[in-house]
C-alpha cells in the first residue's frame, strides 16, 4: 500500500531490491520499478516458500520444476531429472528477516496465527538476523511447547509492538444473488 507498511519505506528509498510473488499495485513501487530505482525479482510462489525454508535448514539450492521455459529459468543452471526438466534455484542469503508474531517469549519462541503462518514461519533463520514483532510478548515457560511454531534459536531480536492495523489493499465483494 501506498502510505502503509513497505509503501512507506519505498517513499524513503529504503528498499533497494524486492523478492516477491506478488507486489500489489503500489504506484510508488511501479515508478521505482519502471525508472530502474528499484530491482525487482518475481518468482513463482511456492518456489519463494522453497528458498526460504531452503535456507533456515542450511539447503545451499534445490531443483524446482517450477518456472523451466520461463523467464523465471533465464540464466540459471537447469538438469533434467527422469525425464522432467528443472531449474536449480538457491536459498536464499538476506541479511535481516523481520516477520510478525501473535505471541512470544523474551527467548524468542514464537506462535503465529492465521495467514502469518504462511512464510514468517520460513522466513526465520532464512536472514543472518530475524527480528520478530510480537502482539503479546511473555516470560520464557509461559508458552505451551506443543504451540510453539518456532524455537527461540531462530529469533535474534524480538520486541512487543502496538497499535496493529490490518489493511486491506483491495475490498472485493459480489453482489448478493436475488431469486
Amino acid at each position: 500500500m501506498d502510505d502503509f507498511g513497505l509503501g512507506l519505506l519505498l517513499q524513503n528509498r529504503q528498499i533497494k531490491k524486492m523478492i516477491s510473488s506478488y507486489v500489489g499495485e503500489n504506484d510508488e513501487f511501479e515508478r521505482q520499478m519502471l525508472s530502474g530505482e528499484l530491482e525487482v525479482e518475481l518468482i513463482p510462489q511456492g518456489t519463494l516458500a522453497e528458498r526460504c525454508r531452503a535456507a533456515q535448514a542450511g539447503i545451499p539450492a534445490f531443483y524446482t520444476p517450477a518456472g523451466y521455459g520461463t523467464e523465471v529459468a533465464a540464466g540459471k543452471e537447469v538438469r533434467e531429472f527422469n525425464g522432467k526438466m528443472y531449474v536449480m534455484e538457491k536459498a536464499f542469503e538476506a541479511d535481516f528477516a523481520i516477520v510478525k508474531a501473535w505471541k512470544g517469549d523474551t527467548t524468542g519462541n514464537l506462535i503465529f496465527r492465521g495467514t502469518a503462518r504462511n512464510f514468517n514461519p520460513g522466513m526465520c533463520g532464512a536472514a543472518r538476523i530475524t527480528i520478530a514483532e510480537v502482539e503479546e510478548l511473555v516470560p520464557p515457560g509461559t508458552l505451551d511447547p506443543n504451540f510453539i511454531h518456532i524455537p527461540g534459536i531462530f529469533i535474534q531480536r524480538i520486541y512487543q509492538g502496538q497499535a496493529y492495523e490490518k489493511r486491506i489493499e483491495q475490498r472485493t465483494v459480489r453482489k448478493k444473488e436475488t431469486v
